[in-house]
């Protein structure tokens, strides 16, 4: 896709070295910023304008060393939205919300421009509609603090039923929310109507195989991604929409996919897969508090830990009757899950370890010590697991025992949950 001009893209990494202003939040001269005492002009999302140049070198920096260079033409035009900053501070379905609308934007500057032309997409549209379409999300869906209580279904806002369709589309509060907030803020930044029609409907258009097949032979994605793609959740995704609108939510698709199996979460966290092999590791007791690869992971275990468990009712009818892509697109989603509901705070070492053991039960490795705070996050995690994945849990935990005796613990408690078939006489 051709590049969007950008004068930022231009000598930014130079810039980034030469200004003293880099040392903003790393403890230099502009230590005191954003949150420090002193009196200044604040937006509506704690930003002061005089801040924002420097925030600004930081963010072109870090997106820099993250990303592909394919991203670098369309840095000022992100930086232009502001609101897109306040995603950063967000996790939703355990990926951070700015990562997951630049990474769109990669996998988008990717899609050539003859597929594009054969659509009738404007490269400059496509870019709009993946920088607007989830700019309105907020905390409402922050894994960190989501209430399954909260979950209803709902109607779509009066100024989104103007398309065909979403006045009978399925609409759930509060995942469908940030539409309506993504649409207006999109409509503000003047933002064209197909650009606007994408954002309405990313989330509910029917994708049609003309567009699925065009993109999919553009990104060389495999028959059995665009088969999921395509079935995927056909009561929501329902409505007609343009071409524009299809692209956005196939895209939106293939980062979910990406992330389950891959194990994206955000900028700057550790490698899922270490964690996955250590945590299996000890919980069998072939490792311990010793082992090198927590030090890898910025973390350290007194070997003391509690371990919950959590294992599947009834996944062995489930795997029977799906397919092997779709089995394991399911347990990564679960482990996906249960890592952003149990505790995700990186600072001072703390943060909890999780790993799919066996065929369906997760192992939680945390220092949590009291059995009524333990006893919260099993039933947070079931009935997360319940509302969007559609099946129960059985789980136990174990507590002041070594690792492995936890988790054997927590084991035999699971096992007393299952219900028992016996032959009568």
């Amino acid at each position: 896709m051709s590049p969007v001009p950008a004068e930022a893209a231009k000598n930014i990494n130079a810039a980034a070295v030469d200004r003293g202003d880099l040392n903003y939040y790393g403890g230099g001269h502009m230590e005191q910023g954003a949150f420090n005492s002193r009196k200044g002009k604040c937006n509506s999302r704690g930003i002061r304008k005089s801040e924002y140049p420097y925030r600004r070198e930081l963010f072109y920096k870090t997106l820099l060393e993250v990303f592909k260079p394919k991203i670098v033409p369309y840095i000022e035009r992100l930086y232009k939205v502001k609101e897109l900053l306040s995603l950063s501070g967000i996790i939703s379905a355990g990926e951070n919300q700015l990562h997951h609308t630049v990474r769109m934007l990669e996998i988008a500057a990717s899609i050539p421009d003859k597929a594009l032309e054969a659509m009738k997409i404007t490269g400059e549209d496509l870019v709009a509609g993946v920088i607007f379409h989830d700019v309105g999300k907020g905390k409402e869906v922050d894994d960190r603090v989501f209430d399954p209580s909260m979950v209803r279904k709902g109607r779509a806002p009066s100024y989104l039923r103007y398309y065909p369709g979403m006045n009978w589309a399925e609409w759930t509060v509060p995942f469908h929310n940030h539409i309506g907030a993504s649409y207006q803020l999109a409509n503000r930044y003047h933002c064209s109507q197909k650009v606007l029609e994408a954002v309405a409907l990313h989330h509910h258009v029917k994708i049609r195989p003309r567009t699925l097949n065009l993109i999919g032979d553009a990104l060389n994605i495999s028959s059995i991604v665009r088969l999921d793609i395509f079935h995927y959740n056909p009561a929501q995704y329902a409505a007609p929409g343009n071409n524009l609108a299809q692209v956005i939510a196939i895209l939106d698709q293939m980062c979910a996919i990406e992330r389950k199996f891959r194990g994206f979460s955000g900028l700057g966290l550790e490698p899922k897969q270490i964690e996955y092999e250590v945590v299996r590791d000890l919980v069998i007791g072939i490792t311990g508090k010793d082992d090198p690869r927590l030090d890898v992971l910025g973390l350290s275990l007194t070997g003391k830990e509690s371990v919950i468990l959590f294992d599947l009712r009834a996944f062995g009818s489930y795997v029977k009757m799906h397919t092997e892509y779709e089995v394991q697109n399911m347990k990564a989603s679960i482990l996906q899950l249960i890592r952003t509901l149990v505790r995700v705070n990186e600072e001072g070492r703390e943060r909890d370890l999780v790993a799919l053991i066996g065929g369906d039960e997760y192992a939680v490795v945390t220092k949590v010590q009291s059995p009524v705070i333990l006893e919260e996050m099993i039933d947070r995690v079931a009935r997360v697991i319940k509302l969007k994945t559609g099946f129960r849990v059985r789980a136990g935990y174990g507590i002041g025992r070594s690792i492995d005796e936890n988790y054997h613990h927590a084991r035999i408690q699971a096992e007393m949950l299952k219900e028992h078939r016996f032959l009568s006489e």
